[in-house]
């Protein structure tokens, strides 16, 4: 029973395959080309007219001739020019300085003792970093980078002292950065 309905199922597929040809090139239609299409060509857009040609200039007036050495010196060349009066000088006004604005801080950022506490951990754990590395068996780029992160601790500690704490961590931070990568 079962061979039947297995028979019976493959029986369309395998009429199928069996009534199935390749087509020959005979069978196909030709296929033809489309003729070419006509050229435009447009002309060329005329040239702009040359630029008018600018007058001459006039000629540049010359110079007085020298004058010989041993010449006394003639009655034109005796008088001396008169000096224009310099004008007088003025006095800049200088206005009175701004008052200094408080510095803006981000709600539970730190302010005055504990800012600067927070800025000198970074720049002591920055310095000691540097002092672990041997200076003289750097390469070039290197001491480069080692300056560099001893410029940036000096920075952070002159911007500590005027009382720019964010700038003051920023720096330092950096420096400690820098003086980490040069430590490995």
């Amino acid at each position: 029973m079962k061979r039947l309905g297995l028979l019976l199922l493959l029986g369309p597929l395998v009429t199928a395959c069996a009534s199935a040809q390749a087509k020959s090139a005979a069978d196909r239609p030709t296929l033809e080309m489309p003729a070419v299409p006509p050229r435009v060509i447009e002309a060329a857009p005329p040239e702009p007219p040359p630029p008018e040609p600018v007058p001459d200039l006039p000629p540049a007036p010359t110079p007085p001739p020298p004058r010989a050495r041993n010449a006394p010196p003639t009655r034109e060349t005796a008088k001396p020019d008169p000096k224009p009066e310099p004008p007088p000088v003025e006095q800049p006004v200088v206005a009175a300085p701004a008052p200094a604005l408080p510095q803006l801080r981000t709600p539970g950022t730190p302010e005055g003792p504990e800012a600067a506490r927070q800025v000198s951990v970074v720049i002591e754990r920055a310095t000691k970093t540097l002092e672990l590395i041997d200076y003289r068996k750097l390469t070039t780029a290197r001491r480069a980078e080692y300056d560099s992160a001893k410029l940036t601790i000096k920075q952070s500690e002159s911007a500590l002292k005027s009382g720019k704490f964010d700038i003051a961590l920023n720096l330092a931070e950096k420096a400690e950065g820098i003086a980490k990568e040069l430590r490995r």
